[in-house]
């Protein structure tokens, strides 16, 4: 539904240039009412679960993540990160393997390697109850804040910052970590569609929670000061967790296809109705 109340499909065949712009435009040309997917034909039980390290092991796993992640079999999604939290606290990662169930041994020899577990859960799965055991089943009673950002490489002084910043706090829980991109992510054309991060690695994400009923500002204060020290490494952010950036900021993540989205939201909402996100100003 455009800002004019008009009611359109957009598909490779129909409104093709509204289909571009929907697939990473940040919600800018109307809501989406319906969706029609393609799935991937899978076996629905994958090998999931989590290994974790000591933390005083967290730059040993780090760094050899900053190798791994972007020759890994693409069968393995690999999240790797560094956590402090009442539940637990360690460095390790978060496991998905979808591939020839007899090639897991090999690879799972390769990351247990890193260091000495203090966690060793993996084994089948369904994929629905692997997707669904993150999940927070009640989030309201929590304050919660994120910054989020893409990495096109792990370096060493990303890691240094990493671990010399990252702070164990009673009152909160911290997550530091890397959800795992490349594979088929990196071999669609930057200006294929509207999101044009195509080269990254990784999407570096940075979590705190805590009670609701604590005082946020000392928590939110450490987290952007932490932050402030790793966004350097940074190149461009998710759309949907744009929430302090700068217009420019903004402007930038679009990259080369800025130009063609602001055609695109002069044409379908030339008036901002659609700006409470990261908003691509019209010029008309």
């Amino acid at each position: 539904v455009t800002a004019s109340g008009e009611v359109l499909r957009a598909s490779a065949e129909e409104n093709p240039e509204l289909y571009w712009g929907v697939r990473g435009g940040g919600g800018n040309f109307g809501v989406v009412t319906s969706f029609d997917f393609a799935l991937h034909p899978m076996q629905r039980e994958v090998i999931g679960g989590n290994i974790i390290f000591p933390l005083e092991q967290t730059k040993q796993v780090l760094r050899f993540y900053s190798e791994y992640a972007a020759t890994a079999p693409e069968e393995l999604y690999l999240s790797c990160g560094v956590q402090a939290a009442p539940e637990g606290t360690g460095a390790g990662f978060i496991i998905c393997y979808s591939g020839p169930p007899n090639r897991w041994d090999a690879i799972a020899r390769t990351l247990r390697s890193v260091g000495t577990p203090i966690f060793d859960q993996v084994s089948g799965i369904d994929y629905v109850a692997l997707q669904k055991s993150g999940d927070i089943t009640e989030s309201r009673a929590l304050g919660l804040y994120t910054k989020t950002g893409f990495i096109p490489s792990l370096p060493p002084a990303l890691i240094d910052a990493i671990v010399d910043g990252f702070e164990a706090h009673p009152e909160r829980a911290t997550m530091m970590g890397f959800q795992h991109s490349g594979g088929a992510i990196a071999r669609v054309a930057g200006d294929a569609t509207a999101f044009p991060h195509r080269q990254i690695i990784a999407t570096m994400l940075l979590n705190s929670q805590w009670d609701a009923a604590v005082n946020s500002g000392p928590h939110i204060d450490w987290l952007r000061q932490y932050w402030r020290s790793l966004e350097p490494h940074t190149r461009g952010f998710y759309t949907n967790d744009a929430i302090e950036e700068s217009q420019q900021q903004i402007d930038d993540n679009y990259a080369a296809n800025l130009p063609r989205l602001v055609a695109l939201k002069n044409r379908f909402d030339p008036t901002n109705l659609f700006r409470l996100n990261a908003n691509i100003v019209p010029t008309v």
